[in-house]
């Protein structure tokens, strides 16, 4: 990649003599590939290939961007005087200029670990992985619908600025996904999972996605004669993925500084009690593994570990340059932006609730009465911390022991009151809940976190 760093370079040196404040320039190269079979047919086998660059200005106190998909000097120039030509329209008519937290210069190149690279491996493989996932689910008799997914996508990323900062990032991703849908007498019942993270096809030696297919349709089939549960607020144990998806969407979103600034239900509470002193929810760029690995952000910041709430405190929020800028304090790695055409927006990367020391049976067995909860699934969340979120297995606790499960349920409530609720967490931290984030931009993120004991509002669909 030293050819685009010279010629980002470049860009960069001009940028700066024409006046600019800061330039970042990011030169982007991805291949691609996504495989999907359903009802036994494969309804997609595709490659793709992405090349472009960003280019971004303070100018004046206010920002331009713009891109391309030539990384030639004549179509980089060309972005660059659009960039430009934005931030100057709209520089005189700004009330408050915008400016970005300074960053010491960084040199380096840091490259994915991988063992099989995926390019590597026959696109006949890969389609027969799927088929024979989608053989797998479709053995089971109620069901009526499914979708396997493989994806995978192989990058470089040249970051160049100017603080002088060098940056090369080369990563690997790799996801399969499975979802069914069974039916019997007028009940649906659907599941889901996925296998993911950076690093290569040995991904599948983790989780084969074949195994995976059985356990999502038997977790399908199963619940198609179970109850739904009477709704009210109930205690409850969740395990890893639902407090996952639980930390990340109702939580870590009222996290993120730029909708802090716009308002959250935690803008202004730094040093309050949000959650109860077992709690400590960190945002990490790492593990390596994760799915959401972010050794540099798109702003050319290393990654750190974010401690959002340690011991129930609000320690914290996630940070690009600017929004560190404006609050004072020093940018967290959080700048992320889905490709080379989109600038960089506060998001996430790995998100998950820390271990505590409880086993997670131990949890169970000391639960009189309640619920425990597996996988989630679809949901929504609202800026203050309210939630509701499809779950996909439940089984009702009595006495310590599982002794009814349970379909159609759902799970609702504010974050802050469910956090502060929890009064029991599990030695078993898991940091496995791939997926994508869809904040006005698309990017991959993980999470997790161990078994937790909390109350929650627990609802059923019929």
């Amino acid at each position: 990649m030293s050819e685009y760093l010279d010629l980002a370079g470049r860009i960069m040196k001009l940028g700066v003599e024409k006046g600019a404040e800061y330039v970042d320039v990011r030169v982007e190269k991805s291949v691609s590939m996504s495989v999907r079979v359903g009802k036994g047919h494969v309804e997609e086998t595709s490659r793709g290939y992405s090349a472009g660059a960003g280019v971004r200005v303070l100018y004046g106190g206010s920002w331009g961007f713009a891109s391309t998909e030539k990384l030639d000097y004549e179509s980089l120039l060309y972005a660059l005087e659009n960039a430009l030509s934005i931030a100057k329209a709209s520089a005189g008519r700004r009330r408050e200029k915008s400016s970005v937290s300074s960053y010491p210069r960084v040199k380096d190149r840091v490259k994915a670990k991988v063992r099989v690279n995926p390019l590597d491996v026959p696109v006949e493989e890969k389609v027969s992985l799927v088929l024979d996932a989608d053989k797998e689910v479709r053995a089971r008799k109620y069901v009526k619908d499914d979708r396997v997914r493989y994806v995978e996508a192989v990058y470089a990323k040249v970051f160049v600025n100017s603080e002088g900062s060098e940056i090369v990032v080369e990563g690997t991703k790799v996801l399969g996904s499975v979802y069914v849908a069974s039916a019997k007498g007028g009940v649906i019942s659907p599941a889901y999972d996925r296998v993911a993270g950076t690093g290569g096809y040995e991904i599948f030696e983790k989780k084969d996605l074949v195994e995976l297919a059985s356990e999502v349709a038997d977790r399908s089939v199963k619940l198609l004669d179970a109850e739904v549960p009477k709704g009210g607020l109930a205690t409850a144990v969740l395990d890893n993925d639902l407090l996952g998806l639980i930390v990340h969407e109702a939580f870590g979103h009222t996290a993120e500084a730029d909708l802090v600034l716009a308002g959250t239900v935690l803008t202004g509470k730094i040093g309050e009690k949000v959650a109860s002193e077992l709690v400590t929810i960190i945002d990490s760029p790492g593990p390596e593994y994760a799915y959401g690995w972010v050794p540099y952000d798109d702003e050319g910041i290393r990654g750190r570990d974010v401690v959002i709430v340690e011991n129930g405190v609000l320690r914290g929020y996630m940070h690009t340059r600017e929004t560190a800028s404006v609050m004072g304090v020093e940018p967290t790695g959080n700048g992320r932006a889905e490709s080379y055409n989109y600038a960089p927006i506060v998001r996430m990367r790995n998100t998950y609730m820390a271990a505590g020391d409880w086993d997670p049976e131990e949890i169970i067995e000391d639960t009189k009465e309640g619920f425990y909860l597996r996988k989630g699934m679809h949901g929504q969340a609202d800026s203050n911390g309210e939630f509701m979120f499809a779950v996909q297995e439940a089984w009702e606790i009595k006495n310590g022991e599982l002794v009814k499960p349970y379909r159609g349920v759902a799970v609702s409530g504010n974050a802050i009151d469910v956090l502060k609720s929890v009064d029991a967490v599990g030695k078993d931290l898991v940091i496995d809940s791939p997926g994508f984030c869809g904040k006005t931009q698309v990017v991959p993120v993980d999470g997790g976190g161990p078994h937790i004991r909390c109350k929650i509002t627990i609802g059923g669909v019929r």
